[in-house]
């Protein structure tokens, strides 16, 4: 494989062993009694939520600055932290219309631990999801993120066997992806276990959302993180989304999904959402092509045709998956009785919901009731995504 994938800095060996969690658990609080206040709010959050008090508990908070944060695991910590406060702090005001100015008791400490982890200061699929493990919702994703750590390896050796021509290696590699995709793909079907659709519409989604294309959410402009200096302009960013996920997009990488349309653009800005290191890994990878083109090469290889065929079939199992939990959670959550998630009629009662929303999803995109919380036109968005990694 190319060097400059065999040869990455310590945090690219790290992703290689770990996958793109980081190898220790997330802080369940920040020792240094400091940052007791940030501590205090996350506790309490639903409450002050649910109690309309949110906002001015967060505006009456000391400006506190990240010069006592000692290690990544805080910096993590820090993220989380302020980032479920900015994000509460801006949505959470019950009725009333979401707040576009975020007072220095978050925006000086976010703006800053934002940049150290070389991150926007929005929520991002790594602060909910990779340094996270508090909500079922969010669980799912980190399950996903662990059995990806063995994916890596495999697809990194699988393209490394490829510039070596070495097709009994691809093959075996594909087929060991096979099985961990289907694994993968059994756990995000759990995704109902143990979060209802109501419960996540409702009590979730709502503070998920971003400030770029919020216009119809009364955030026209985006939101201004005030650091006291009284030069702050708006900003406007994507909110968390599973488009920011890296393992998934290394799976598009290394098995040739080409996304050219809108929604590949789209992808590719997700990156800047992404931690920097694990950013700057996919760009290495991508460096190193994929695999699609060398078995089309060796198309008479039955061994190896067969292999790469049944992984990319369960990369679209994946997403056919992931299109029925939004057409669930999302789309017609109002549905008070949900049908079981398995058999071969899974994509037929996706179609069904989709094609049914379809005619009338140019007119709910403008609205802004059918944008994910990445902010991109819901349905338009995943069909494309999914009808693209069909075109493997």
């Amino acid at each position: 494989m190319d060097s400059r994938i065999n040869d990455p800095p310590h945090s690219h060996d790290s992703i290689k062993r770990h996958g793109f969690l980081p190898p220790e658990l997330p802080l369940q609080a920040l020792s240094c009694s400091y940052y007791e206040p940030w501590e205090a709010i996350a506790i309490q959050l639903p409450h002050l939520i649910s109690h309309g008090t949110l906002r001015t508990t967060i505006e009456d908070m000391p400006v506190l600055h990240t010069h006592q944060l000692c290690s990544e695991l805080e910096w993590r910590r820090a993220y989380v932290l302020l980032i479920f406060m900015l994000h509460g702090y801006v949505w959470g005001g019950g009725g009333s219309s979401p707040k576009e100015v975020i007072p220095p008791p978050v925006s000086i400490p976010l703006l800053d631990v934002a940049a150290h982890r070389e991150l926007p200061p929005p929520a991002t699929f790594a602060g909910l999801c990779l340094w996270n493990y508090r909500v079922w919702f969010y669980l799912i994703s980190v399950a996903i993120e662990a059995y990806g750590a063995r994916l890596v390896s495999l697809l990194l050796e699988m393209l490394s066997a490829s510039q070596k021509q070495d097709r009994d290696t691809v093959a075996r590699c594909l087929q060991a992806s096979t099985g961990e995709l289907r694994s993968v793909n059994a756990l995000l079907r759990r995704m109902r276990d143990r979060c209802q659709p109501h419960i996540f519409y409702h009590q979730i989604r709502p503070f998920l959302n971003g400030s770029k294309n919020a216009a119809e959410a009364g955030l026209p402009q985006g939101i201004i993180y005030d650091d006291g200096t009284g030069s702050q302009g708006y900003r406007c960013y994507y909110g968390g989304s599973n488009a920011q996920s890296s393992l998934i997009q290394l799976l598009d990488i290394a098995l040739g999904a080409e996304h050219t349309s809108s929604a590949g653009s789209y992808l590719v800005k997700m990156r800047s959402y992404m931690p920097g290191e694990h950013r700057r890994f996919l760009e290495r990878v991508a460096l190193g092509g994929n695999v699609r083109d060398f078995v089309r090469a060796h198309s008479s290889d039955e061994v190896l045709t067969g292999a790469y065929n049944s992984a990319t079939k369960l990369l679209r199992e994946l997403r056919d998956i992931h299109l029925w939990i939004v057409s669930q959670y999302i789309i017609t959550q109002h549905s008070k009785t949900l049908k079981p998630m398995e058999g071969s009629s899974l994509n037929q009662r996706t179609e069904q919901s989709f094609h049914r929303e379809e005619h009338k999803g140019e007119a709910k995109d403008r609205s802004g009731t059918c944008r994910g919380t990445g902010g991109m036109p819901l349905v338009r968005f995943l069909r494309r995504v999914r009808d693209d990694t069909k075109g493997v």
